[in-house]
């Protein structure tokens, strides 16, 4: 049995958990002032970029050529949320949006 917490099986640490940002110690650190500044993104995009380091060479060539392909389509969506910013600043509206992920993954 492996010890893996898969990412959307419901159990553990969800991708698509409601409760994740709650619980994030940098975001709560983040967001304390009410604001998110220039240095605060900078050094998210720091710690992702760490941890990229840390795992890309832990990777086979199969799994690097997928996850480059899965961290480049989440470039787009944060673009596109960059974007279309007015429609998500209201994050309540935002997350009482329903989809079903499955269907957008056909």
């Amino acid at each position: 049995m492996s010890g893996r917490d898969g990412w959307f099986d419901g159990k553990g640490i969800d991708l698509l958990r409601d409760e994740f940002l709650e619980e994030h110690e940098g975001w709560q650190e983040f967001i304390a002032d009410g604001k998110i500044t220039a240095n605060e993104i900078l050094e998210q995009e720091a710690r992702i970029v760490r941890m990229l380091r840390k795992l890309e060479p832990t990777l086979n060539d199969e799994q690097h050529a997928e996850l480059t392909k899965v961290l480049l389509e989440y470039e787009v969506l944060i673009n596109m949320a960059l974007v279309h910013y007015p429609s998500v600043v209201d994050g309540d509206r935002y997350w009482r949006m329903h989809f079903d992920i499955d269907e957008c993954l056909d």
